[in-house]
């Protein structure tokens, strides 16, 4: 990529790394005395508890759609590591890359997690080889995109997936009630000063299911936020979808 199209890239995306850097920045000042609450609570964890126990949700998730020793994954917007030290908790061996628009939460999760690799990386792009990995999940990073951005996401984890691997990710839909109160949230803000510090984006199932079929992933299934029937309940929808062998 040349500078002028690097430049252009991160200025169109500007929204989602400059929301996030002030988000970090007002999470260290509020938990000064405390570094590691201070990331634990910039990815939306309120207390250590939480950010185990969601950690261990996203784990419960990825190992009920496939994941097992000896994978390559890629945590697209690793955060400050909720996912990648619920994995090392639970005693997966694989290769794991994550990557964050943030260098501070990147740095916090390479502290951390010993041995897992994971890089600073602001394009819209994966940050790995083609066919080269078995799974790319992501929690509430399409809640915070464009959709166009979203579509551009989904071709190159398409590209990055081996043939039979897999994307995870979590979404908002104004489908399910349970998400209503971000709108009503969003709407007070712009009624109130005509703007929202964060995009909050939602997505209908039937825009993935499209994007999932025009880009050539198969077997697109959907969970429910509120379905507890397989792992613990997520709260977000999930989709599912696989690149053909």
């Amino acid at each position: 990529m040349g500078l002028l199209q690097s430049l252009l890239v991160h200025a169109n995306r500007w929204h989602s790394v400059r929301s996030y850097e002030a988000l970090v920045a007002r999470k260290r000042r509020k938990h000064r005395g405390d570094p590691d609450m201070a990331m634990m609570a910039s990815i939306g964890s309120l207390s250590r508890e939480e950010f185990i126990r969601q950690g261990d949700g996203h784990v419960a998730v990825l190992v009920h759609h496939g994941l097992r020793d000896g994978m390559s994954v890629y945590d697209l917007g690793c955060g400050s590591g909720r996912t990648a030290l619920a994995l090392q908790r639970s005693g997966w061996r694989g290769t794991y890359k994550g990557a964050d628009i943030v260098r501070s939460l990147v740095t916090y999760l390479k502290t951390k997690c010993l041995g897992y690799d994971a890089v600073v990386h602001r394009d819209l792009s994966i940050a790995a080889p083609s066919n080269s990995l078995d799974m790319v999940f992501h929690w509430s990073v399409f809640t915070h995109l464009y959709p166009e951005e979203c579509y551009i996401y989904m071709e190159d984890i398409f590209r990055a997936l081996k043939p039979g691997g897999k994307m995870v990710f979590s979404f908002l839909e104004l489908e399910d009630e349970n998400h209503h109160s971000i709108f009503q949230r969003r709407l007070a803000q712009f009624r109130r000063r005509g703007w929202s510090a964060t995009l909050d984006t939602f997505l209908h199932r039937d825009w993935i299911r499209f994007w999932a079929q025009d880009i050539g992933f198969a077997d697109v299934m959907f969970t429910d936020g509120s379905d507890a029937s397989a792992h613990p309940q997520f709260w977000q929808g999930l989709a599912v979808m696989t690149k053909p062998a």
